[in-house]
C-alpha cells in the first residue's frame, strides 16, 4: 500500500528504498553508483552514471574541410570504422573530442546517438583518404568530417 500523499517522510522512505534497488548495471555497460555524500546530505543528488567513453586527441586541421561546407577552423574527423565499431559494441558510448590547433582550442562531447544523427542527417559527409587505399597499417580508409560547433562543450 502506498502512503498518503501527503506523509512526506513516507514518500522519502518509498524513494530512498527505491533508490537502493536502482542502484547497478542499468543496461549494455551503463551503470548506476550510489551518490557516498547521500548519507551526510539527504538532499544532494541520488546517483553517478558510469558510461563508457572514448577520447579523440585531435591535432591537425582538416584543411580540405570546406569542399565539405565545413570550415577548416573548427572541423575534425572522426574515422568512419569507429564509429562502426561503437555502433556495434558500444552502443551508450560517449566521445570526448580534444580539439588543439595552436589558434582554436575546444574540449566536446557528443553522444553516439548525437554523432550517428548527424551521419543520418546529411551534415557529416564521409571522406575516402586516396593515399591510404592500399594502406595495411592499420589507417583508417574513411573518416567522417564534422564541425566541432555541432557537439556540447565539456566544461
Amino acid at each position: 500500500m502506498m502512503p498518503h500523499n501527503e506523509d512526506k517522510q513516507a514518500w522519502c522512505d518509498v524513494g530512498q528504498a527505491a533508490e537502493v534497488k536502482f542502484a547497478g548495471p542499468l543496461f549494455s555497460g551503463v551503470s548506476i553508483l550510489q551518490n557516498p555524500t547521500k548519507s551526510s546530505d539527504k538532499y544532494t543528488h541520488d546517483f553517478y552514471m558510469m558510461v563508457p567513453c572514448d577520447l579523440k586527441t585531435i591535432r591537425t586541421r582538416f584543411n580540405t574541410s570546406d569542399k565539405y561546407g565545413i570550415s577548416p577552423f573548427t572541423a575534425f574527423t572522426l574515422n568512419k570504422k569507429d564509429v562502426d565499431r561503437y555502433s556495434e559494441k558500444y552502443p551508450h558510448i560517449i566521445i570526448i573530442f580534444d580539439i588543439d590547433y595552436g589558434d582554436y582550442k575546444t574540449l566536446r562531447y557528443a553522444t553516439l546517438r548525437e554523432i550517428q544523427r548527424t551521419i543520418g542527417l546529411g551534415k557529416a559527409k564521409l571522406h575516402t583518404y586516396l593515399h591510404r587505399v592500399g594502406d595495411n597499417s592499420g589507417n583508417a580508409k574513411e573518416s567522417w568530417v564534422m564541425d566541432s560547433k555541432w557537439f556540447k562543450k565539456l566544461e
